[in-house]
């Protein structure tokens, strides 16, 4: 039944949120698209999955409900070896960041050009949309999502790298880079230099020269293709957090006044804190760092939850995260379960909250567009990538190390004073909005070039 359901909200999501597309095109490949006006959006998810078969419904239904059973049997007796999130991965699922930065990328660019039309493409599909000879000096391609250059479990990038090279010198279509990152799975140290195949630098080094420009999500990624090209990287962060402003969202939060929940000399006092809680569980490394750790994430929960008063929301950016916060209620904790399927829902849900723990990038980005602080519990450097950019490096705690103790500290200093936070991520967010549409502007409204 929750595959049923999962398929019918993703459609109507695509349905409400995507544009479609007419003559002059901008071809953006970022990582959740789907059509609605006129731009090509080249995304990991861009365009919707056809929907599976009544029987592999059925059948995938009955296989997660069996694994979650086993898993919340198992948890209770403290075993977590048999956790896999392979057991609820699917066809059907979708990750929400990925469309939250395909509907930011599309509403930025139809705020600067409201005639665009755009035409999403899913990564790894550029080549099924050849473009006519007629219209192809009209057509831009806007390479637009957080991971576009992906290092593989091998060391390698993605084949669709070369692929995509290929594409775009055949049909001679203009370019440019939007917001795009450099993920490295397993690697939280910032400072790890960063060793591409020889083979790929050429590629990579290829492609930014090809490109009409190119911006960046972080500093890491700027450091990174800076070696491999002559021309500037931009450094703009990356496009969901602006996603409440993009979308047009009014939000409102009990704590938007910045209000501590936990003093007494305000009109909140003795209101228990809404803290939000996600957890990554959607590959290998992922997979067992959440084996080591949540054990040690319950234990904070809870201890949070009997000094506060603590109410708890566990936000899905992942439909395998579904299980999650039934083991963390086996424990105790307090929890209700957000999984609308919806990313203004998520942005509307976040903005209510006075912190948020997030294991997902976006998880933590689309709560501080929303203006709520938050603390991530980091696996790959794209989070304190984030986090530097924002001025709140503190606020990222590596999954590989995790401390307790620095969690829960943490978490006790954001909901005695949020104010400071708040304001300086709004300040700090308004700033990289700027300096994104002041990019964005520029290679819109610039002369096409090759």
């Amino acid at each position: 039944m929750r595959t049923l359901l999962q398929n019918a909200v993703t459609q109507r999501h695509y349905e409400s949120k995507t544009p479609t597309v007419t003559d002059s095109k901008i071809i953006i490949y970022g990582a959740e698209a789907s059509p609605r006006t006129p731009f090509i959006l080249y995304g990991a998810e861009a365009s919707p999955r056809p929907p599976l078969s009544m029987v592999e419904q059925l059948r995938t239904a009955a296989r997660r409900k069996l694994h979650g059973y086993r898993d919340v049997t198992h948890f209770r007796h403290g075993d977590l070896s048999h956790l896999d999130y392979r057991n609820y991965d699917g066809q059907d699922i979708i990750n929400l960041g990925d469309v939250a930065i395909y509907q930011s990328t599309a509403a930025l660019i139809q705020r600067t050009l409201p005639e665009a039309d755009i035409l999403p493409i899913n990564w790894g599909e550029l080549s099924q949309y050849p473009v006519k000879d007629a219209k192809r000096h009209k057509t831009m391609l806007v390479f637009s999502g957080s991971g576009y250059f992906f290092l593989t479990a091998n060391g390698r990038l993605a084949d669709r790298i070369k692929n995509d090279l290929e594409f775009i010198r055949d049909h001679a279509i203009p370019a440019f880079f939007f917001g795009v990152g450099l993920n490295r799975p397993g690697q939280t140290d910032l400072d790890a230099p960063v060793s591409l195949h020889p083979e790929d630098a050429a590629l990579v080094s290829q492609l930014l020269d090809y490109a009409q420009a190119t911006s960046v999500r972080d500093m890491a990624t700027q450091s990174a293709l800076a070696a491999l090209t002559s021309k500037p990287v931009h450094l703009i962060g990356d496009p969901v957090l602006h996603f409440v402003h993009a979308m047009g969202m009014q939000t409102a939060s009990k704590a938007a006044a910045g209000l501590s929940t936990l003093s007494t000399n305000t009109p909140t006092a003795n209101t228990p804190p809404v803290i939000g809680v996600n957890f990554s569980f959607h590959g290998k490394n992922s997979n067992a760092l959440l084996q080591k750790n949540l054990e040690s994430y319950c234990a904070v929960l809870l201890r949070l939850q009997k000094e506060t008063g603590a109410e708890f929301r566990y936000f899905v950016h992942y439909a395998t995260e579904n299980i999650l916060p039934r083991l963390l209620a086996q424990r105790g904790v307090n929890i209700k379960n957000v999984g609308a399927g919806d990313t203004a829902t998520l942005a509307r849900e976040y903005a209510k909250l006075d912190l948020h723990i997030g294991g997902m990038l976006h998880s933590c980005i689309l709560a501080t567009s929303a203006g709520t602080p938050c603390i991530a519990l980091a696996y790959d450097i794209k989070h304190q990538g984030f986090f530097d950019l924002m001025g709140l490096s503190e606020n990222c705690l590596s999954a590989a190390n995790f401390n307790p103790e620095a969690l829960y500290s943490r978490a006790m200093d954001l909901l005695a004073n949020p104010a400071p936070v708040r304001a300086h991520i709004i300040a700090r967010r308004d700033q990289l909005e700027s300096e994104t549409l002041s990019f964005l502007s520029n290679q819109l409204m610039a002369p096409m070039t090759l």
